[in-house]
This record gives structure tokens, C-alpha cells and sequence, in this order.
């Protein structure tokens, strides 16, 4: 059981570490695109967001780059955060009731034991 719940941790952080990384990735790219190193004067940075996808935007000047789509990491590791998480509580869930019947046991009439009904 404890062990469990070291893994649980263990994969929680991990992945909310990575999520922590990909937004300060993302950050960073929004910042450099609007800055005057990346040589794109007066255009402004935006994304669009849909289901697992994401499109960069770079807009001024009358002009609208749109970057092809490309996967939304942020969704995709949340999507793995809950399906581990589910996953784990299942497998815990499972064992708890697994071992609520062994200790109960057969009962009486199952394990080939005497009745208390009269014949």
C-alpha cells in the first residue's frame, strides 16, 4: 500500500514537473518571438488552443503567420497526470477488495460444510 502511494507521488511529480517545464518553454518562445532578436518588428506572438493541438500565431503589419499545428504538450501530460492516476486508484481499489475476500472467506454452504437449514 505504501508503496503505492510512493510510485503515485513519484509519477505526480515527475509529470507536473514536465508540465512546469513545457509552460516555461512556451513562455519563452512568446517572448523571443515578440522580442527584436528574432528580427519580427512589429508583429505580436498568440496562440490558438484546441483539443490537443496548438498553432502559433505571429500577426502585425496586415500579415497573419499561422505555424502548422502541432501537439499541445500542457493537454497531453495533463491527459496522462489523470489517466495514472485513474489507472493507480483502480489497481488500488482492486487489491483492497481482493483482500476484503480473502479475509472474509468461503462462506459455510461454499466450502463444502455442514448447513443450519433442516431438511
Amino acid at each position: 500500500m505504501r508503496r503505492m502511494a510512493i510510485f503515485v507521488l513519484f509519477a505526480d511529480v515527475v509529470l507536473l514537473l514536465a508540465e512546469y517545464q513545457v509552460i516555461q518553454d512556451l513562455n519563452w518562445r512568446t517572448w523571443f518571438a515578440a522580442s527584436p532578436h528574432a528580427g519580427t518588428n512589429g508583429y505580436a506572438p498568440s496562440f490558438s488552443i484546441s483539443v490537443l493541438t496548438r498553432f502559433f500565431t505571429m500577426s502585425g503589419n496586415g500579415v497573419s503567420l499561422t505555424s502548422p499545428p502541432t501537439l499541445d504538450w500542457v493537454q497531453a501530460l495533463a491527459v496522462l497526470l489523470v489517466v495514472i492516476n485513474a489507472w493507480l486508484g483502480y489497481t488500488l481499489i482492486a487489491k483492497r477488495s481482493a483482500a476484503k475476500a480473502r479475509q472474509v472467506g468461503p462462506s459455510p454452504s461454499m466450502a463444502g460444510g455442514q448447513s443450519n437449514t433442516l431438511t
